[in-house]
């Protein structure tokens, strides 16, 4: 460090040269203390005569110590120089030392380290005014309430303050469909369709020898029809909010028929008890399995079994999955078999969870644990690929604006409509778990 104040090159220095500028005032603020002390021995009785002493002495002693009365004003004027300094240097520190420094001080006051509070420049409440450090409650007095300030609500000032609206509704989308593209979908070129379906095959005979009759086996038909019907829902609203709101409504609202679209598809095939379409769960054609007992929760392994074992032939377990809602297999998925082992495989490389090899299919448009029950079916068991779907008209949306509505009252309508048609080909080709009674 330099001798000189000019000669400083950082804080540290600074603060440095200070303390031992403070520390050579020390010195001689005591050697010019103690020579003065000599002369105050002659006594003095009246205030004006040691007034007078006083200064006729004092002259006379720092003639005949000049060198000391020098050394005494420079080194105050010099700590006087270092003392302002250290302010203003302090004030142009670095971005990363400010942080620093404020850390340290934060720091400080977390562990109550009041001397270095006070060596930082702040101040503390202390019982005297030495330095004790002491730990005091402030004697804060509340400031008047002066005035009635202006604020952001109704009486004073709201209509100052700006609301903004985002234009995005918030919500949580419904889960995509989870027998789209796993059905059999067929276009239909007409309102109604019909298939021919096989009802008995053929078989062999084996007479006893070429004498022998060999028998007849023809086969049997039936025939499936699938009649397409209109779904449909629409929403009314005026040109004004259509104009104003900052959300594009229509965009909105298509969104949202087509995530009810989606649920409604798994519904028509799997839940749907009315007209003009019965889902899987509600066929009576199906292979109904009864539990032992009357509630969702309470599901067993022998019952999971006894609705594969419903398929009684191979070739209707092939690309068979258990259908159900996912509260459903949450129940499942704690099911162990005697060895303590899981029955649930979870889902793993973009391949669905299984259950002893067969996949599970979540929909949210089957029945969920709350809506358990007795005698209600909840799971399905089957190929998915055997519920016949026929699309007359797909997802159509319309904005009508040219009616007499829209001229009177400024309304708009928005217009949701499919022609669609849903049957269970086979349903002997499903397995349906049911509560009891």
């Amino acid at each position: 460090m330099g001798d000189k104040l000019s000669e400083i090159k950082s804080n540290e220095e600074l603060n440095l040269f200070a303390a031992k500028t403070e520390e050579k005032l020390s010195e001689i603020e005591v050697t010019y203390a103690s020579k003065f002390k000599e002369l105050e021995d002659q006594k003095v009785v009246d205030e004006e005569t040691q007034k007078k002493w006083y200064e006729e002495t004092l002259e006379k002693f720092n003639k005949e110590n000049v060198e000391l009365k020098t050394a005494l004003d420079l080194t105050q004027t010099q700590l006087a120089e270092v003392k302002e300094e250290q302010k203003t240097r302090y004030t142009k520190v670095s971005g990363d030392e400010k942080m620093k420094q404020i850390g340290d001080f934060l720091f400080a006051m977390k562990r109550k380290d009041f001397k270095t509070i006070f060596e930082m420049g702040g101040k503390v409440n202390t019982a005297t005014d030495k330095l004790e450090w002491k730990v005091e409650d402030w004697d804060m007095k509340a400031a008047p309430n002066l005035g009635t300030p202006l604020r952001g609500d109704a009486a004073t000032g709201s209509i100052l303050v700006p609301e903004i609206w985002a234009n995005e509704i918030l919500r949580i989308p419904t889960d995509q469909s989870a027998l789209m593209g796993k059905v059999r979908s067929v276009p239909m070129s007409a309102r109604k369709i019909n298939y021919p379906a096989k009802l008995a095959g053929v078989a062999f005979a084996w007479p006893s020898d070429e004498t022998q009759l060999k028998l007849e086996k023809n086969p049997t038909f039936s025939d499936i029809e699938l009649e397409a019907k209109t779904a449909a829902g629409w929403i009314a609203y005026t040109e004004e909010l259509n104009e104003d709101t900052v959300v594009p409504l229509a965009e909105y609202f298509t969104s949202l028929f087509r995530e009810a679209w989606a649920v409604e598809f798994d519904n028509q095939c799997l839940v749907s008890n009315t007209a003009p379409f019965v889902g899987v769960l509600r066929n009576a054609a199906a292979n109904i399995v009864t539990m032992a007992t009357a509630t969702f929760a309470s599901t067993t392994l022998d019952d999971l079994a006894n609705l594969v074992a419903s398929l009684d032939d191979q070739s209707k377990r092939n690309g068979a999955a258990f259908m159900m809602h996912v509260t459903v297999q949450d129940v499942l998925r704690t099911l162990r078999n005697d060895n303590g082992d899981y029955i649930y495989a979870p889902p793993a490389n973009n391949l669905p969870g299984t259950i002893w090899g067969y996949p599970v299919l979540l929909s949210d448009a089957m029945p969920d644990l709350a809506s358990s029950a007795v005698s209600t079916p909840f799971v399905a068991f089957g190929n998915p690929k055997w519920i016949l779907h026929g699309d007359r008209v797909g997802f159509e949306i319309r904005i009508f604006s040219e009616t007499a509505d829209a001229m009177v009252y400024d309304r708009l309508f928005l217009r949701c409509r499919l022609r669609q048609a849903f049957k269970t080909a086979f349903p002997t080709a499903f397995g349906v778990l049911r509560t009891s009674a």
